[in-house]
């Protein structure tokens, strides 16, 4: 089904940047539409810059007034040495639009007032969506991808709106493992490094992946100890993305990869001036992560070492203390403890390592950069489910998860419209190979609420937290499952009797009532477990399919989990106070269960292996049901 477009007189605004053109250190901006003041958070650009990011991006239009307080001190020699200083700046919109509601897409516009330059980041609403670069994509059961409500826009649409792709710079030596490495953790084989030959990629070049439309690669190829240009070159790289405005353009992450000696040779042959600088602050806020590679190679070091027939548990301790005591001991005594690190292998079972770095990243981009660039982190990365949970949470935390119990977003709304939009940013966010748009189906949406309501209309446990956090309880349900019913002519059936068919409460319209936020709540967890089961028996690189989605939905209802998820939620609304001005905690409480029913990615690691092949193509025609 196509995307329609949509059209509006309006603006939206992403970014505002504040430059004063002065000896002036700007310290604060106070800024407010129509009168109405707002909590925005001002990151500093430099002394003398400030800036705002939106998401979602502001709507406005001709009669909205912008205005901008600005507070800077002058630095002064002389008795006084710092002087105070006030600006009000008035932005009308009616001129922006009048230079401006004609150009689609995304600009830059500069406006000056005397000292101060404005650099506003503006997107045409008039623009067709489909003309953009982000996730585009129709829940089907609707005529348009938004048919009801042209304001219920994906959180993900917005985030990728502003940052579409995450940006990241490999450095490090020919030889270290950095092609593996982003093959294994971006899913990127038709983007390798190595099809470079030295001199034919700069720093400067963007290395896309079809499979991958989330990411974008620099390497630093050439980079070489003791070549004084090649530093230079990448010190004034990561110095010019840094000074970009746009999220966008920035350096998101900087993965520095060195191979662990395991027979001599020297630990920092390359980035010990790159970790000085960092640490100095003359790199700006990009994460810049320690990448120790090949840590496969130490283990397999201790082993000939040791007469003795050891495990595989014992050799991994054994190789960790040589690690900390040959790489790690040495790496902070030169550059100190402010620089993130990873041990990593690419080899068959060491994938947990990929996780950590992954999770490892995902945090440090969250505390540099904020929301917007973590999301894109969490949907370009392949490799931790952990960390796509995450991304599906700071995304709910965005929007649409906020005051479920009285939200701003839905009054007026049918509770299908309402999940035609957490489904879709859900989705978006895990970002599997979904060739027939399975996960965007009517069907699948439909399961979900059948489980949903299987769930509230039976009487919950009489213990809600029993045993709830059973993420390894909901792994051997997979187990079970995917042994019994993953043969190649095994068909699964979906225990949902009369079909899959919308249950009949999401034609509801929504209110501020106990039954309205269970059901909310209970779609939001149910969908994301099930996608967290889809994610791991999708591993290996199968595309999803009606059989491999039935397959990791029959897991999560047969497990103990459904039920205890149940009970939660249903103790949960019962307790909640639906009173005025009392404290909405709906969405803490999502998070927790969430976490607690997280499945450990190393334990899950172990089974993913055990998986045996099966048909994915075999029940991709329809979908089986009692």
């Amino acid at each position: 089904m196509s995307t329609l477009p949509r059209t509006s007189p309006a603006l939206r605004i992403s970014a505002i940047t504040i430059r004063l053109h002065s000896r002036r250190s700007l310290r604060s901006i106070t800024f407010s539409i129509n009168e109405i003041q707002r909590d925005d958070n001002w990151v500093q650009l430099g002394q003398d810059s400030l800036t705002a990011t939106f998401t979602p991006p502001l709507n406005i239009s001709t009669p909205d007034h912008l205005k901008l307080e600005l507070n800077a001190r002058l630095l002064r020699i002389g008795p006084k040495a710092i002087a105070e200083m006030d600006q009000v700046l008035d932005i009308h919109v009616g001129e922006l639009l009048h230079n401006h509601a004609d150009q689609p897409g995304q600009r830059e516009l500069k406006e000056t007032y005397g000292k101060v330059e404005v650099i506003i980041l503006l997107w045409n609403k008039a623009a067709t969506i489909s003309q953009s670069n982000t996730i585009t994509g129709t829940i089907a059961g609707t005529s348009s991808d938004y048919e009801e409500s042209a304001n219920l826009v994906p959180t993900t649409e917005d985030v990728l709106y502003v940052c579409p792709r995450f940006r990241i710079l490999l450095i490090g030596k020919t030889g270290v493992g950095k092609s593996s490495l982003i093959n294994e953790t971006f899913g990127v084989r038709d983007a390798l490094v190595s099809d470079f030959a030295p001199g034919q990629a700069d720093i400067e070049t963007e290395i896309f992946s079809e499979k991958n439309p989330q990411f974008v690669l620099h390497d630093s190829r050439g980079f070489e100890p003791g070549e004084e240009g090649s530093f230079q070159t990448v010190r004034d790289f990561i110095q010019t993305r840094d000074k970009m405005l746009a999220l966008k353009d920035k350096l998101h992450a900087i993965w520095v990869c060195m191979a662990i000696p395991v027979s001599g040779g020297r630990l920092l042959e390359i980035g010990l001036e790159l970790f000085h600088l960092k640490n100095e602050g003359a790199l700006g806020d990009v994460p810049m992560i320690a990448v120790f590679t090949k840590f496969d190679e130490l283990v397999v070091r201790e082993d000939r070492r040791h007469d003795a027939d050891l495990s595989e548990e014992e050799l991994s301790e054994l190789a960790e203390k040589a690690f900390e005591r040959e790489c790690l001991e040495p790496f902070r005594t030169k550059v100190g403890h402010q620089i993130p690190y990873n041990a990593v292998s690419t080899q068959e079972g060491y994938e947990s390592t990929l996780t950590d770095l992954i999770r490892v990243t995902f945090e440090n981009v969250q505390h540099h950069f904020g929301p917007e660039a973590s999301i894109v982190t969490a949907i370009a990365q392949k490799a931790s489910s952990i960390v796509k949970i995450e991304g599906c949470i700071a995304v709910g935390r965005l929007r649409y998860w906020k005051g479920l119990a009285s939200s701003i977003n839905f009054p007026g709304k049918t509770l299908e419209t309402c999940l035609d939009v957490v489904h879709m940013d859900i989705v978006n966010v895990w970002e599997l190979d979904d060739p027939r748009k399975n996960l965007k189906s009517r069907e699948f949406k439909a399961l979900v609420t059948q489980l949903v309501s299987d769930n509230i209309h039976r009487k919950p446990p009489t213990d809600p937290k029993k045993s709830i956090g059973a993420g390894l309880a909901l792994l051997g349900t997979i187990a079970g499952v995917v042994s019994a019913l993953s043969g190649p002519a095994a068909p699964i059936v979906i225990p949902v009797v009369g079909g899959l068919v919308l249950a009949k409460w999401v034609y509801d319209v929504y209110e501020a009532s106990r039954n309205n936020l269970e059901h909310l709540i209970a779609y939001i967890i149910h969908l994301t477990l099930i996608m967290q089961n889809i994610f791991w028996i999708a591993k290996g690189e199968r595309p999803t399919s009606k059989k491999l989605i039935s397959l990791a939905s029959v897991a999560y209802l047969r497990s103990s989990v459904k039920e205890e998820v149940h009970a939660e939620i249903s103790d949960y609304v019962r307790r909640s106070k639906f009173a005025p001005g009392a404290r909405d905690t709906t969405l803490q409480k999502i998070e927790d269960i969430i976490h607690r029913c997280a499945i450990p990615p190393d334990e899950m690691f172990k089974l993913v292996g055990e998986i045996p092949p099966f048909d994915a193509e075999n029940q991709d025609d329809s979908w089986q049901t009692e």
